[in-house]
């Protein structure tokens, strides 16, 4: 997972930086920093709901 989290990274600054959105020096150090994370945060994780979330959001499976 963590070499998908890290292509997918690279791919966004290509991105980003082909569009002239960074500078090529910006560009250059965000690449290096993806590739020395020894880990990537909460961006890539599938987000927790709380209960009470999850309550307000559902739907009534059968009302009748």
């Amino acid at each position: 997972m963590e070499s998908a989290q890290r292509e997918l990274a690279g791919v966004l600054l290509d991105h980003i930086h082909s569009l002239g959105l960074i500078s090529d020096f910006t560009y250059s150090r965000a690449v290096d920093l993806v590739h020395s994370v020894i880990d990537f945060p909460e961006l890539f994780q599938y987000p927790v709901c709380m209960t009470k979330e999850v309550d307000i959001h559902e739907c009534a499976q059968d009302t009748q």
